[in-house]
């Protein structure tokens, strides 16, 4: 006896794991990115805002490493977010390179605001999922992620 579930014989693209990982990513994404766009702000730059508010890294390198973005991105996203008057550069020591980031007032109400944001799509994609769902998806994708060759840790 074969206690080996049995197989798909189509190849419909349906029946793809990763299609409907991709089209739901791609779909939450889109919803957050409208969001924010109410506030004049992409995703991304939404997450280094975060990152320096939220979970207090100082630096562009800390912000590179714990964001998986490229320093140079990271660089480009803090000039906008520094006119936008969200964030000040702090020059510290001698090195005029070496900088401290801090949230302005300004950057504070809004990293709040897109906290909500993300709660909030959040909520929207799991109304019909419980807490052990949203867990057990979680750690699914989690396990999924373990079994990559070439793991992908960008936002």
């Amino acid at each position: 006896m074969n206690d080996k579930p049995a197989q798909r014989t189509t190849q419909s693209i349906h029946h793809s794991l990763g299609y409907w990982t991709t089209l739901i990513a791609r779909t939450m994404e889109a919803d957050f990115n409208k969001r924010l766009s109410t506030y004049g702000i992409t995703r991304v730059a939404g997450a280094v805002l975060g990152a320096i508010h939220f979970d207090k890294k100082k630096t562009p390198s800390e912000l590179a490493a714990f964001l998986s973005i490229d320093r140079a991105a990271v660089t480009r996203l803090l000039d906008k977010l520094e006119v936008q008057e969200l964030i000040a550069r702090n020059r510290t020591g001698c090195d005029r390179r070496s900088v401290s980031l801090l949230v302005t007032p300004k950057g504070k109400t809004l990293s709040a605001k897109i906290a909500q944001e993300s709660k909030a799509v959040n909520a929207q994609f799991a109304t019909d999922l419980s807490p052990e769902d949203v867990e057990q998806y979680i750690e699914t994708v989690k396990k999924m992620l373990a079994n990559s060759k070439e793991p992908v840790n960008t936002l």
